[in-house]
């Protein structure tokens, strides 16, 4: 297999670009019609998904372009006043970032970044730093067209390194996470693609940063089994899609039958409410 690399390539240029991505392909591990539902599917970003895009953003790109794209809303602007909503119209296309409240976007943003600065692979700004950042891969995979966009590629390290923001990196946790959302998919899909790419194995790593301060960070490394399960997953997906694609049909999975049995927590119906026996 050979592939293409790009560098500095807009996320929008990137999405223009024909290929499958892993985050829809592993719904077709569901059915090929769970994967057909999700590429027609406009996910709505909720606050802790905007501000992992805002933090990726300040350190994956720097300050430059995420300046460009961000602004600190102002403690004593309200935006649906008259005065505000011009404040607003100013501000262009940039997206606006609040401080206090609840989720505190901005401070908390600035706060993840510093402290994942903390860490060597992300101390830097200069353009070697940022070339290695949102890397482009793409490249054939059992005759598909596969595409992934890698936060981090260390080549002389040979370390896929992937940003996470969380609630909390205590590690039971984060593994309940990645296994839930199909992280291992992604780490053994965007391994592949660096493997592909420079021609040697990669490592995989998570660099997870709790969204609360004090921001802490930890790194999670997807073990020889995980990554070994995880590329399973993504071989037998894409040779379901060729499938799919050859024949033209998107199928449904077979209706399964499901055991019906009280839960651990159920209380039986005498021991809820009094017999008649029990009122005499």
């Amino acid at each position: 297999m050979t592939a293409e690399i790009a560098y500095n390539q807009s996320d929008f240029a990137y999405r223009k670009e024909p290929g499958v991505n892993q985050s829809s392909l592993k719904k077709i591990l569901d059915s090929p019609a769970h994967y057909q539902a999700a590429l027609k599917f406009k996910m709505i970003p909720t606050p802790a998904m905007e501000m992992g895009t805002a933090t990726h953003c300040l350190v994956l790109d720097g300050e430059d372009a995420f300046n460009g794209s961000y602004l600190k809303k102002p403690d004593n602007i309200k935006l649906t006043t008259k005065e505000g909503k011009e404040w607003k119209a100013s501000a262009g296309r940039k997206k606006i970032l609040s401080t206090g409240g609840k989720d505190d976007p901005w401070n908390s943003v600035q706060g993840m970044a510093k402290s994942l600065k903390r860490l060597e692979w992300y101390a830097g700004e200069d353009a070697e730093y940022i070339k290695r950042n949102e890397v482009s891969i793409y490249w054939d995979w059992h005759g598909v067209r596969c595409k992934a966009r890698l936060d981090s590629v260390l080549i002389e390290e040979g370390i896929v390194l992937d940003l996470k923001t969380t609630d909390t990196v205590d590690s039971e946790l984060f593994t309940k996470k990645v296994v839930g959302l199909g992280y291992d998919f992604q780490a053994a899909f965007y391994a592949k693609a660096a493997e592909v790419a420079y021609g040697k194995p990669f490592r995989f790593l998570f660099a997870a940063v709790e969204r609360k301060a004090p921001y802490t960070v930890d790194l999670f490394e997807v073990d020889e089994e995980m990554m070994a399960e995880g590329l399973k997953k993504c071989d037998s997906a894409i040779r379901i899609y060729a499938d799919c694609m050859e024949k033209g049909e998107w199928p449904n999975r077979e209706p399964l039958i499901h055991q019906l049995s009280y839960p651990s927590w159920y209380k039986a119906y005498d021991k809820m409410v009094e017999t008649p026996e029990d009122l005499f």
